[in-house]
């Protein structure tokens, strides 16, 4: 039987037997009440790890953001962020339908504005009050660029400088902490708050940490009730996720090895590839007289599973279950499938 190689997404990971067993042998409580030894475990080691003073345990990254960005603003408030951010594109309109707040996407350079000052208007009684700036890091659109600590340290200067909050969705931001060889803490010294994703590269089955300060994780708390997420006995998927945060960060960069051997063979094959820095390829595949569909149809018959970004553009993304091996087969399939006349 076929190998599947499933590289639609690190989403895709199944839990570690560490992780099944952590699920099994963990403490449980009502974790509204506070009362979940191991939430409480992992909302530590989350908080002192990233270096902020509190973190809560959220259901997904979506959530996570969400509920940050309402603790963040009033009903109103306008919201600054990059015009292809993934809570821009792919939140379903939250912050809008639920918040009430109005989202003003600004163009950026693989995720970085150099000058945000540009998009920064003076106080005005048309306008919609600017309280909240997000950055995303790594970029899931643009091949999983990963945003340096100075990039960071710029746009959030210039937020601060105008008394934005800022915002990170940094969904696999231990991808860039990777890439760039440095600490979370440079990272989360610079924004007000941060999300990021367990169930990722990380591997664990369900959930995400939104991480800030005391008061405002307070607010978050109050803000995920809301929104449906006060969860009972949930250490059972809490500790597989403490387990993830605990072991599986270093491991990372085989899965930015593999996506670098996959971007350079497509590159050779003539494919227009996007700069790639962690474990996300996107490629444009008009370059070689295909539609998104056409490519990804030409590869689901053989078992080997990409996403579209668009009507040309496709997707791969690496992680845990891919192996180097599984990187040849992917390249020597696509030699045969994508180029027949």
């Amino acid at each position: 039987m076929t190998k599947l190689i499933d590289l639609r997404s690190d989403t895709v990971t199944k839990p570690t037997d560490a992780m099944k067993e952590a699920a099994i042998k963990s403490e449980l409580g009502d974790d509204v009440f506070g009362d979940d030894p191991t939430v409480n475990e992992l909302e530590r080691y989350a908080a002192d790890l990233v270096g902020m003073e509190s973190a809560i345990f959220v259901s997904s990254g979506t959530q996570g953001n969400l509920a940050a960005i309402l603790a963040h603003t009033r009903t109103g408030d306008e919201v600054l962020l990059e015009n292809e951010s993934h809570i821009y594109h792919y939140e379903v309109g939250g912050m809008s339908s639920i918040g009430g707040v109005i989202p003003r996407a600004i163009p950026s350079q693989k995720g970085y504005i150099p000058d945000l000052n540009e998009y920064i208007r003076g106080e005005n009684i048309h306008y919609a009050p600017t309280t909240l700036f997000c950055i995303e890091n790594t970029h899931s659109r643009n091949g999983g660029y990963a945003l340096s600590v100075e990039q960071v340290a710029n746009m959030s200067k210039i937020a601060h400088d105008n008394n934005f909050k800022v915002h990170m969705d940094g969904a696999r931001i231990f991808n860039a902490v990777v890439y760039h060889n440095t600490d979370v803490r440079e990272y989360t010294k610079l924004v007000d708050s941060m999300q990021f994703c367990l169930s990722k590269g990380l591997s664990a089955p369900v959930g995400s940490m939104v991480a800030g300060d005391k008061e405002f994780i307070d607010i978050v708390r109050r803000k995920r009730k809301m929104l449906g997420g006060g969860m009972r006995q949930v250490g059972i998927i809490a500790g597989p996720a403490l387990v993830a945060l605990r072991d599986m960060r270093d491991r990372l960069k085989i899965d930015h090895d593999n996506a670098s051997i996959l971007a350079d063979g497509l590159r050779k094959m003539g494919v227009k590839v996007f700069e790639n820095h962690t474990n996300i390829v996107v490629c444009d595949v008009s370059s070689i007289g295909l539609s998104s569909s056409e490519a990804i149809d030409r590869l689901d018959k053989f078992g080997i599973l990409i996403v579209p970004f668009s009507n040309i553009l496709v997707r791969f993304t690496t992680h845990r279950h891919i192996s180097a091996e599984d990187i040849q087969t992917t390249l020597d399939r696509i030699e045969k499938e994508w180029f027949v006349s």
